[in-house]
């Protein structure tokens, strides 16, 4: 069974790749953010639910806060990919909404930050797999070693269906020789690393990005003052 691969970037990109980044390490700033962890049932496997936590947040920046709520909300993504990395400009976003995605294994840990426009991307992964999934003899056409989905954040974290967890990770003596029909390979010279949970965790992962999104959707920056 094809198993959820979290492939992790070493570090953090040195500019913020996201909104939600570049909002929450703005200097100076008093940050006001509202967190929902979605509850996601059906999933009590202590393993499925210990390695990683997907957080929906709100932040707001008090010390620059937004004029119009409404307006901003609508304008913020567009004025904030106008503005270069590292530019003064880049600072003066004042409300963004996306995700915290918690990942720990072993003694690491590391959060990567996903704006909300991001997240419809990873579901439609997510759903692809399930249509290929639904026809057994497409499906078993495949190299199931290698079954070829994937979707990139922006921060570094890709997400993965591949093989199954206890396949041989590639060498660099032996690239060639495993570049299945389909590739989706570790890339060996990457400084990332590697998570590969069980195919439970396929589910689960795609669960709490919808149940998040939804969240996401329904509130705004009215919610995080408390005035809707």
């Amino acid at each position: 069974m094809p198993s959820l691969e979290l492939r992790i970037a070493a570090e953090n990109p040195v500019h913020p790749a996201t909104r939600l980044r570049r909002l929450l390490e703005t200097p100076g700033a008093a940050i006001l953010r509202r967190n929902y962890v979605p509850e996601v049932p059906g999933y009590e496997d202590p393993q499925v639910r210990s390695e990683f936590r997907i957080a929906a947040v709100l932040a707001v920046d008090l010390s620059n806060p937004p004029q119009e709520p409404e307006q901003e909300e609508a304008t913020a993504g567009q004025a904030a990919d106008a503005a270069e990395p590292g530019k003064e400009a880049a600072d003066r976003l004042s409300f963004a909404k996306g995700l915290e995605i918690w990942i720990a294994h072993a003694a690491r840990s590391t959060c990567v930050f996903v704006d909300a426009d991001e997240i419809g991307g990873a579901l439609a992964m997510f759903d692809a797999y399930q249509r290929l999934a639904r026809y057994a003899p497409a499906f078993q056409r495949l190299e199931q070693r290698v079954v070829g989905l994937q979707y990139g954040f922006r921060e570094g974290l890709n997400v993965c269906i591949a093989g199954a967890p206890d396949d041989v990770e590639p060498r660099a003596d032996s690239f060639f020789e495993k570049v299945a029909p389909i590739p989706q390979v570790n890339d060996f010279r990457a400084a990332n690393f590697t998570l590969r949970l069980p195919g439970e965790c396929i589910g689960y992962f795609q669960d709490s990005l919808r149940a998040a999104a939804a969240w996401l959707e329904e509130n705004s920056y009215g919610n995080i003052l408390g005035t809707k």
